[in-house]
């Protein structure tokens, strides 16, 4: 009944004095309540290009249009909202959010700052403007604002959780415009126990102090942390993956098996625990699971990367270049990370004798990670034992550029030089296997062979 009286008086109202603002507002807001958004969008309109046209009435009328999916038309009004003079510190909020939703960061952030302009002790405000300045420039103007969103709101966890994570990243740039990473773990770490102090099951929270408590070498404290973490699902799957790793350290493959499982359930991990999963399987010579494994494995890697692309695009698209080079790096790691799925998968390939599809693998895995040096020199072996010898010393070659720790590599590469007549770099070859082996029974007969044969030349040259 009252809300039937609001509608007839402000009908009324407006009837009588059509650039009553308010009123048409309160109406448009009335109207949107009883579902009748048409209504209330029509009603907006026709203040638009006359003398009762306001920013307030293009920025509820863009809320109107992005509820009906008519975003592109928001767009319009929001932008000649920004631009209008408009000293209401909530009206340009709402532009702000408006505009952040729709992926205007830059426009977003200049409504914000306006907003701060006109009201300084805007807690939200100066946190949301943090956010938005997402670019290595902008490190210490974030920071900044991050402190004061927590002066202004020393009750709300976020300011502090994202001024640990600002911290924790240390991405900044120089005066020249270099990247650079300065991370700060032990003020990251003070900030994250702040954010647990006000909200103990901060899943993301408890995730990240675990983690630095764990490179400090504090295995206990960051265990208990990845169990708190498990309980929020934005965190869930990273923390069972840390405790499947922190178990298979202690030689519980049933505790890391039984984590990897839940690992699985969560999107973020689900790719790279199946495929450890896949190499404790392998141990067990569990061979058919182990390809189910590394299929899904392999599958989930490569939806993740086109996701991770896709994400990257729309972020360049809006300008937001930092969040763009992000989501580039994360795609980018999924690709390298399907390097070790297929090396495993040619090992079974081997195993069932079928060398073609190993080959194929294997030269897969090194296009996706060129610096892979355990699949740099399976590929070796396959060339090596089917005959092809100068490729197979190419594959050599290029696995102790990747890693030069491969004592197998330097071998054939010693006993390649030899049997080529190139003594000195057999010689050198040979050397650097026994440094990293010291017992190497063959390396050490093929190298006093080759030091017999330098003598001999030697002598022969006097």
């Amino acid at each position: 009944m009252k809300r039937t009286l609001a509608l007839d008086h402000l009908e009324r109202a407006i009837s009588l004095d059509p650039s009553h603002l308010k009123a048409r507002l309160a109406l448009a807001e009335l109207y949107s309540e009883e579902k009748n958004a048409i209504k209330a969008i029509k009603l907006l309109e026709e203040g638009i290009g006359k003398d009762f046209d306001s920013p307030l009435v293009r920025t509820a009328l863009a809320k109107l249009l992005i509820s009906e999916g008519k975003n592109d038309q928001a767009m319009e009004h929001l932008e000649v909202a920004a631009e209008g003079d408009l000293d209401d510190p909530e009206s340009r909020f709402q532009i702000a959010q408006l505009l952040s939703n729709q992926g205007k960061s830059k426009r977003a952030a200049d409504q914000l700052t306006k907003v701060i302009e006109l009201d300084p002790l805007n807690g939200e405000a100066h946190y949301l403007l943090a956010l938005l300045l997402n670019h290595p420039d902008d490190f210490d103007r974030a920071k900044l604002l991050l402190e004061i969103a927590i002066d202004l709101m020393p009750r709300d966890e976020r300011p502090f959780f994202q001024l640990a994570e600002l911290l924790f990243r240390g991405e900044q740039t120089d005066h020249e415009g270099n990247l650079y990473h300065e991370s700060a773990p032990e003020e990251a770490a003070k900030l994250y126990e702040k954010v647990l102090k006000l909200s103990p099951g901060h899943g993301p929270a408890n995730l990240k102090l675990g983690t630095i408590l764990e490179e400090s070498g504090d295995v206990a404290s960051a265990k208990r942390l990845y169990e708190l973490a498990t309980g929020e699902k934005s965190s869930a799957g990273t923390a069972h993956l840390r405790l499947a790793k922190l178990a298979e350290a202690q030689a519980d493959l049933d505790a890391t098996l039984d984590f990897l499982d839940q690992a699985i359930k969560s999107k973020e991990s689900k790719a790279v625990a199946y495929w450890r999963r896949a190499e404790i399987l392998w141990d067990r010579e569990q061979i058919k699971l182990v390809e189910e494994d590394l299929k899904k494995s392999l599958e989930t890697f490569e939806k993740d990367e086109k996701e991770f692309r896709n994400a990257s695009s729309l972020s360049s698209d809006n300008s937001d270049f930092a969040q763009a080079r992000r989501e580039l790096d994360k795609a980018d790691e999924a690709r390298k990370s399907m390097a070790p799925v297929l090396l495993l998968s040619a090992k079974i390939k081997l195993l069932q004798k079928q060398s073609d599809l190993a080959l194929e693998l294997l030269e897969k895995a090194i296009s996706l990670s060129p610096n892979f040096a355990e699949a740099r020199h399976e590929l070796a072996k396959l060339l090596d034992a089917n005959g092809r010898v100068e490729e197979a010393a190419s594959q050599y070659e290029a696995t102790v550029q990747a890693d030069w720790c491969f004592p197998e590599a330097h071998f054939k590469l010693g006993q390649m030089a030899a049997k080529g007549g190139n003594l000195e770099k057999a010689e050198m070859h040979f050397r650097i296997v026994l440094d990293l082996e010291e017992n190497h029974g063959e390396a050490k007969a093929a190298l006093q062979k080759v030091e017999r044969k330098l003598r001999s030349s030697s002598k022969k040259h006097k």
